[in-house]
């Protein structure tokens, strides 16, 4: 852990902006006593002033978690801020506090983009194994695609989970599969499963995909594996590009916004509702989700996926169909081979019931693969290629390729050229947008 760990963080909160839809974020880490988005100096007066019975104790004040806020909390803080804590508690996507033992030198990671988010932390180093079997991704993940699998699933689900692997691993800390806004339900008795088998294996569950909140949780996950610095440069990288398509897009009217939705390929009329991860992506390039129409912020289901009627997709005759495709070995950087995509797009445009949607008549039909969506920061590369695609003029300045790259060689630090290697995106990016 490095030693001037509070100069780096308040360099980088002194040059960044958090994104719009999570500038008032609280950092949930406990210690975090005046509630703001930062561990710092005026944690501790805070604290101090609560000791000494000059205000009223925060829900984050007790630093230790040991039930009261006194002399202790404040050099708990102070441990914090100075990278020598042997302990410390946060508040995971479920709100409920977890307490991790520091620092964290083994870690099983069984999220789908906590296993990226370590690696653009630069703390590959710390994994000793993850959740889905991750061999087919030798060009992606070189250094991790040989590291052993603990799930069988792709979804790394718990009640799938080699346990006594996972023991038999000796890891500081299990790193969940538990990572998006949809996991309210679903994600309680994963994370049940979890604590009933490992009842002594601390768990990390954060949000590691959706682009509102990812600020908070990339550095939330910072100040658990003692990588703060680098949490901080990743973060000073995504804002700058968020609050670029926030603000450009935040005051167009409804009325002008390109009616759209994203679908999962795998499943026809199984769609991303605007509060998901690719709903998101959407409306943040300036978009209006058609399925808007059928759930609204208040539906569990908005933060998710839904079943859309066909009958509901036609009414609402959307300007442009988006096929979200999921590849493992068989798409993004692991193949050149644009069939998957091809057929993906065929099987959108050959549905009878679609005919006379604009979409489809005026062949705005494209299909991406998820590693330009689903989450660890490259959903901004995806909002990038949907931003300038509605908005040519507006985004002239704005080249997706570019940042796609920019993503691949700081944070992923493989040698690959996205320009010429890899099925992202299909029809290829030099015929967008397609003539009808």
């Amino acid at each position: 852990m490095e030693p001037n760990r509070l100069i780096w963080i308040l360099i980088y909160a002194l040059v960044i902006l958090s994104p719009t839809n999570a500038a008032d974020f609280v950092l949930e880490i406990y210690g975090n006593a005046n509630m703001d988005e930062h561990l710092d100096q005026a944690d501790l007066d805070y604290i101090r002033d609560i000791a000494a019975g000059k205000t009223e104790p925060t829900k984050l004040a007790d630093a230790n978690y040991d039930g009261d806020v006194d002399e202790e909390d404040i050099e708990q803080v102070q441990a914090i801020l100075d990278g020598r804590e042997t302990r410390i508690t946060y508040i995971d996507i479920l709100g409920e506090a977890e307490t991790l033992n520091k620092p964290i030198k083994r870690l099983v990671n069984m999220g789908y983009n906590g296993v990226e988010m370590t690696r653009i932390l630069g703390a590959e180093d710390l994994l000793v194994a993850y959740g889905a079997d991750r061999s087919a991704h030798k060009t992606y993940l070189p250094e991790l695609s040989d590291l052993p699998s603990v799930s069988p699933d792709e979804g790394a689900q718990a009640e799938n989970a080699d346990f006594e692997r996972i023991i038999m691993l000796k890891t500081d800390a299990l790193q969940t599969n538990i990572e998006r806004g949809s996991s309210s339900t679903a994600g309680r008795a994963q994370k049940d499963i979890f604590k009933k088998n490992l009842p002594d294996v601390p768990l990390i569950s954060l949000n590691m995909r959706e682009l509102d909140v990812l600020v908070k949780n990339v550095r939330t996950y910072g100040y658990l594996i003692d990588h703060e610095k680098e949490a901080e440069q990743f973060i000073k990288w995504y804002t700058e590009y968020y609050n670029l398509f926030e603000s450009r897009t935040k005051d167009i009217p409804e009325e002008e916004r390109p009616t759209a939705f994203f679908e999962y390929a795998s499943e026809p009329y199984n769609c991303y509702a605007s509060g998901s991860n690719l709903g998101q992506v959407l409306v943040l390039a300036g978009g209006k989700n058609i399925i808007d129409g059928a759930v609204g912020p208040d539906d569990p289901q908005y933060k998710g996926m839904i079943a859309a009627d066909p009958e509901f997709i036609v009414k609402e005759n959307p300007k442009y169909i988006f096929e979200a495709v999921a590849s493992w070995g068989d798409g993004g950087y692991e193949t050149d081979d644009l069939s998957k995509m091809t057929a993906s797009r065929d099987q959108v445009l050959n549905r009878s019931e679609l005919v006379n949607v604009d979409a489809v008549k005026e062949n705005q039909v494209y299909c991406l693969d998820y590693f330009l969506l689903i989450g660890a920061g490259n959903n901004i590369i995806g909002t990038a290629y949907l931003a300038k695609l509605f908005y040519p003029d507006l985004f002239e300045d704005i080249d997706p390729v570019a940042i796609h790259q920019e993503y691949v060689d700081r944070f992923c630090r493989i040698d690959f050229n996205v320009e010429e290697k890899g099925a992202f995106l299909y029809p290829p990016y030099d015929r967008w947008p397609v003539e009808a």
